[in-house]
């Protein structure tokens, strides 16, 4: 994958959801995101997929899926927005970043979006994934608000305390 290839940002196919699903896996693991709450499954990519894939994106090199969004929207009655843009998730591999791919893709599913009548678009991040952060300033994101969980590990008990 060089930059001297075409990348083409289209709407995902379903022939697309296995190249999705490896392409999350090799970038979304629990080494790299321990406490992350949503795990990256096969489910993640069918279940988008499948509900929404008007905002479902892929950007393709040649026969390869370089990156892809997942994305939704969510319809709130009696608040500000009423309908709500959610990207949950958007990945470009890392031999194709700094080529602008992220913002195409972004842009690409802003504009379904706006077609589609979303007036507030939220996404969320570690506070700790500054390069994320930078993306989404960069794509006219602004904090929100400061949102705090915490994690707490569940250990099976030792045999001693099972008996």
């Amino acid at each position: 994958m060089s930059s001297g290839k075409k990348t083409t940002i289209r709407q995902m196919e379903i022939d697309d959801i296995s190249a999705v699903y490896r392409l999350g896996e090799k970038h979304f693991t629990s080494e790299d995101f321990p406490t992350l709450y949503r795990t990256w499954d096969p489910y993640e990519v069918t279940e988008y997929f499948t509900t929404d894939p008007n905002y479902c994106l892929v950007a393709e090199q040649g026969d390869n899926i370089v990156g892809f969004t997942l994305a939704t929207t969510i319809e709130k009655e009696g608040t500000a927005w009423k309908k709500y843009g959610y990207l949950a998730w958007i990945l470009i591999d890392e031999e194709c970043q700094g080529m602008h791919i992220g913002r195409r893709l972004y842009r690409e599913l802003e504009k379904r979006w706006r077609s589609d009548g979303v007036r507030m678009i939220l996404v969320e991040t570690g506070s700790d994934n500054e390069e994320a952060i930078a993306f989404f300033k960069a794509t006219g994101f602004s904090p929100a608000g400061e949102h705090v969980w915490l994690a707490k590990t569940l250990r099976k008990p030792s045999s001693k305390s099972s008996k």
